[in-house]
């Protein structure tokens, strides 16, 4: 992440076999998902063979987690200015979230290689399977992270600073799914760290008055969208012994996405007063509350498809909150 952190959810990371890494969405995002839901032919498909299992890796033929990752980094970006420089830091910020995406998504795989050989769901990834080897899994994520470095020097120093400290949560995260019934909120600390970036990389200072109400907003997204996710797997993870907010929450778990929501709700309220945003922003801030509103209303959690098609429309969530700053920097 460069923001380029920022699952899916893989989260960056993909689940594990034995350790289901049952919060990880953005990587999920991109991990076999359930056998019942159906996946269109992508542009991915028309590749060589040959690049087919790095393309699964990286997660790069999923593209929601990218989406989830990238957003709250675009917002930070759109909050600072709206230029043709704002396009360009967009276009980084983009392609930084594709390759950070990609490097967690095969630093998981490498960590539970050896797990996903023991189960019929994940024992065709392509580590497990070992249509790549381990040296090659290495080496693709030695790839990604060089490819991302480059993209993070284009930046300013602070920024530059800020995107290097990002890698100490992407290496660590994997352990936090096994070890606390939190792991949604490590990888909201994980996903969102763009939005840290983002308005600095656009103001070339760093303005914590606005990045740390933006940075909890995000974190609080993330517990939203992938609690609800977690719900597709928590019979598994009982029995397996992994942990999740969907686990600790249980009957009690729209009670707190109701809670989540507000919290990034009121958050989002602070960065627009710290950086004296316009009514359009606020009025739009209404729509996306009555949108989550009708997510958590809506949402059957102990429905697969339910679950994973709430939590795929997270990406209007997030699409929405852009387009109030965007309209809100208009009347500016």
């Amino acid at each position: 992440m460069i923001p380029l952190l920022r699952q899916n959810v893989c989260s960056l990371f993909s689940r594990s076999a034995i350790f289901r890494l049952s919060n990880i969405s953005v990587c999920h995002l991109s991990s076999t998902k359930r056998n019942t839901i159906s996946r269109p032919r992508s542009v991915f498909d028309r590749l060589p063979k040959s690049l087919h299992p790095y393309v699964r890796l990286s997660r790069l033929d999923k593209p929601t987690g990218s989406w989830v990752i990238f957003l709250p980094g675009a917002w930070s970006i759109a909050l600072a200015e709206t230029s043709l420089n704002t396009l360009s830091l967009f276009g980084l910020f983009g392609i930084g979230t594709i390759l950070m995406r990609g490097a967690g998504c095969t630093i998981n795989d490498l960590w539970d290689r050896e797990y996903d050989r023991r189960v019929e769901r994940t024992k065709g990834r392509p580590l497990a399977s070992r249509q790549l080897s381990t040296r090659q899994g290495i080496i693709w994520l030695v790839t990604q992270l060089s490819l991302g470095f480059l993209v993070l020097i284009q930046l300013n120093l602070p920024t530059i600073g800020i995107g290097v400290l990002s890698l100490i949560p992407v290496f660590i995260y994997p352990l936090m799914k096994r070890y606390t019934y939190w792991p949604q909120f490590f990888l909201g600390v994980t996903l969102n760290w763009g939005t840290l970036m983002g308005f600095t990389a656009a103001t070339g200072q760093i303005y914590p008055a606005v990045i740390f109400p933006l940075y909890f907003a995000s974190i609080c997204w993330t517990l939203h969208y992938d609690t609800i996710y977690a719900h597709q797997d928590k019979q598994d993870d009982l029995l397996i012994g992994v942990k999740s907010t969907a686990l600790l929450f249980g009957k009690d778990s729209k009670l707190w996405l109701r809670a989540f929501s507000v919290g990034m709700l009121t958050h989002l309220i602070t960065v627009g007063l710290s950086v004296d945003q316009t009514w359009p922003y606020y009025l739009g801030l209404v729509g996306v509350g009555c949108h989550l509103w009708r997510q958590i209303e809506n949402v059957n959690l102990h429905d697969d498809q339910s679950c994973w098609k709430t939590f795929v429309s997270n990406r209007t969530t997030g699409l929405m909150i852009l387009a109030c700053i965007f309209v809100g920097n208009l009347f500016k």
